[in-house]
């Protein structure tokens, strides 16, 4: 999946990333943030079972859904698609994962878990729905993905075993330890290795996600916005080899990138500029 040239409706494999979710401690804040930042709209769902999801549209196609966090902390959250959620699921604790959401159904989604990986980073399976749709590649999409972690070479096994990725290397001697996670000739996210010097004791692996920014604005204006907003700048705009980067935090505390694919310059990824923890 290269920012910018992944097509909206693409053909689905296993292990692709399908989905988005924003687990968040105030959701009517949340969406205020996103509409203002992304011109989102919203439709509202209620199940029995699944309780309420809230989902986000982008010129009438999902682009993500939100809810209500039970904790007091707020991130986004990467799905992996998957033909066979259950089965997976048992794969991946084969493999030293542990489950923290039991499979469910979310209607007009399809069926869902939620794994902890053992590097350490959550990350979620679904299995989508026939009537399943999700826009990528486009401002306001996610268009990259990559897992942040001290435990580089578990990951790679890990998800290498589940979903039969393929890896290719990059980073030199003085910069970050990246992997870019293939099926095919399809590049569908990365990892990356934590810098050691930025690691304290409270710091976590996480996924750190990429949204578009639509190239009239420019990542540049597009910060002012989200701090006009209430979001917060965690690394500020800089180039990097597949567009030109931020790090933000919205108003609820949820860490991701936002970029714009037209401005590429060198390598680079906001893992190796981002400490971490504030």
């Amino acid at each position: 999946m290269v920012p910018g040239t992944t097509p909206p409706r693409w053909e689905l494999y296993e292990g692709m990333p399908c989905w988005i979710e924003l687990i968040t401690t105030d959701l009517e804040r949340a969406q205020e943030f996103y509409a203002g930042l992304f011109d989102w709209t919203y439709e509202t769902h209620r199940d029995p079972v699944s309780g309420e999801h809230v989902i986000a549209m982008r010129e009438g196609f999902p682009v993500a859904s939100l809810r209500a966090a039970s904790g007091d902390q707020s991130s986004w959250r990467l799905y992996l698609a998957t033909a066979d959620c259950e089965a997976f699921a048992e794969q991946a604790v084969a493999l030293g994962a542990t489950v923290t959401v039991p499979r469910n159904e979310v209607p007009g989604l399809g069926a869902k878990t939620v794994l902890v990986g053992p590097a350490g980073a959550e990350f979620g399976l679904l299995e989508p729905e026939e009537s399943w749709q999700f826009d990528v590649g486009l401002p306001g999409t996610l268009m990259w993905a990559e897992l942040v972690t001290i435990k580089a070479q578990t990951a790679d096994h890990f998800f290498q075993e589940l979903f039969g990725y393929s890896a290719e290397q990059f980073g030199t001697e003085n910069r970050s330890d990246y992997s870019v996670w293939y099926l095919g000739d399809e590049s569908v996210c990365a990892r990356v290795s934590m810098i050691r010097d930025f690691i304290t004791e409270s710091t976590k692996p996480h996924w750190l996600l990429y949204l578009g920014v639509d190239a009239e604005v420019g990542t540049d204006e597009l910060v002012r916005r989200a701090i006009g907003l209430g979001g917060r700048v965690r690394v500020d705009p800089y180039d990097s080899s597949i567009g030109r980067v931020s790090v933000l935090r919205d108003p609820t505390g949820a860490r991701f990138a936002v970029i714009d694919p037209t401005q590429a310059g060198d390598f680079g990824t906001a893992a190796n500029y981002d400490p971490y923890e504030d």
